[in-house]
């Protein structure tokens, strides 16, 4: 979603203030959905550039760890290998083929549905490292073959796998892992929508032209009647086919006010209210009616697991509630005995305002507790320096831009004492201004 700003003119007009009172809940609604089409689109289409794009029902695997040139999916993970594909059920349910792994090896397996509701992850503490066959299929589809069912809630299903890299000298045998994962499938051509994605260079008519497109293959949900019926009192109903383009001009104009509302909202609301260095949700991945919550997520970090699986604190200030910013140096401090406690692995990620990763002189895009040559202090405490500016030592460096940033920090089974709020995330302190 870019940035584009309401002008005066919109609010004049009573039909446009009136689609305007209806666009703007409805662009937060339905945000999510359209950017998992745009994804899904992106990694699919013919025409696509996506080193991701890949027919449905197909696995793409990454033999790379991503990197400021990968900007498929904002907020990506750089401790993995990527599986990525899109599932469309259909035409009958598609076989999940999960290969014998190294006991060490960490892996999970996510499922989406196309509203982003993370509704089911594979990995280790369910699936083992023996192998695994799961049959996932849809709503009324009895499922076929041998394996364990797995009942998806939508047709178009989002299958987005992480395997881990334990260091540059595993690349390789991670690669070899997650090659061996295998889907198979119906061909399937994908959702109407995703087929007639539209990018005409108008980013608020064509966020609405695939809004409404999306209605044709989802149509609303429960939770969405009232904003449904508010766009019809505005005369515009929800249905595939309208032709966004021809509407009345008063009806763009309360479209573009709607968009540009629902964009500022957004973007308030993905930064810390109070300003505090970290910032988490415990119900990212499992949202219910939580409509504000899944757009954010959708916006700065689509694709997210739900709890269980992994927690992603951000931080946007330092301790001071002052903007991350490259022009100063700062630092994490992890007392000793307090790294952030989990089963699996915990990572801290760097990403610019583009929320992608930052270009660096060292090509380091996370420090996390499997970094190679990571300097603890004589007790066990831990400092990492976090600056634009190229320290005297490299070992601990997360480096940063020149201008703003913020921070993930990833934890991969989290334990019972940062679920229940036991443990804090020391603050970002800033050293020198």
């Amino acid at each position: 979603m870019s940035i584009v700003e309401p002008t005066a003119h919109l609010e004049q007009d009573p039909l446009a203030a009136l689609v305007s009172m209806a666009a703007g809940p409805l662009a937060l609604a339905r945000y999510p959905v359209v950017e998992v089409m745009r994804t899904c689109a992106l990694h699919t289409l013919p025409h696509s550039r996506s080193p991701l794009r890949a027919p449905f029902n197909t696995l793409y695997a990454s033999t790379h760890r991503w990197t400021h040139e990968d900007r498929d999916i904002v907020t990506p993970a750089n401790d993995f290998l990527y599986l990525n594909a899109w599932i469309d059920l259909s035409n009958g349910p598609v076989v999940l083929e999960i290969p014998p792994l190294d006991d060490t090896r960490f892996y999970v397996v996510e499922l989406l549905d196309a509203f982003t509701d993370n509704f089911r992850n594979l990995g280790p503490r369910n699936a083992g490292t023996r192998g695994a066959r799961f049959v996932l299929h849809a709503p009324g589809q009895r499922p076929t073959g041998e394996g364990e069912p797995v009942a998806c809630p939508t047709s178009l299903v989002w299958l987005l796998g992480r395997v881990l890299v334990q260091g540059d000298d595993d690349l390789a045998r991670a690669s070899e892992a997650a090659r061996a994962f295998r889907l198979d499938g119906p061909r399937c051509a994908g959702p109407a929508c995703v087929r007639n994605w539209r990018e005409s260079g108008d980013p608020a008519l064509d966020f609405f032209q695939n809004l409404f497109d999306t209605f044709g293959d989802l149509p609303p949900r429960e939770d969405e009647a009232a904003l449904v019926g508010l766009l019809e009192r505005a005369g515009l109903r929800e249905q595939a086919g309208v032709d966004v383009a021809a509407l009345p001009e008063p009806v763009r104009c309360g479209l573009r006010l709607g968009y540009a509302q629902a964009q500022q909202l957004l973007l308030a609301f993905t930064q810390s209210r109070a300003r505090r260095s970290w910032g988490y949700s415990l119900g990212l991945g499992r949202y219910g009616h939580a409509h504000l919550l899944r757009a954010c997520t959708a916006m700065k970090g689509l694709g997210a697991l739900a709890a269980e699986e992994a927690v992603y604190a951000s931080a946007d200030f330092d301790d001071a509630g002052a903007p991350l910013h490259g022009g100063n140096r700062y630092e994490l401090y992890f007392p000793p005995g307090q790294l952030p406690p989990v089963d699996a692995l915990w990572s801290l990620s760097l990403y610019g305002a583009d929320r992608f990763f930052v270009d660096n002189p060292i090509r380091r895009y996370a420090i996390g507790d499997r970094t190679a040559g990571l300097q603890y202090d004589a007790d066990g405490g831990l400092r990492i320096a976090i600056q634009h500016e190229v320290p005297a030592s490299h070992a601990n460096w997360l480096p940063a831009p020149a201008g703003g940033f913020y921070l993930i920090l990833r934890l991969y089974h989290p334990q019972p004492a940062f679920l229940d709020g036991r443990y804090r995330i020391p603050p970002v302190r800033a050293v020198a201004r």
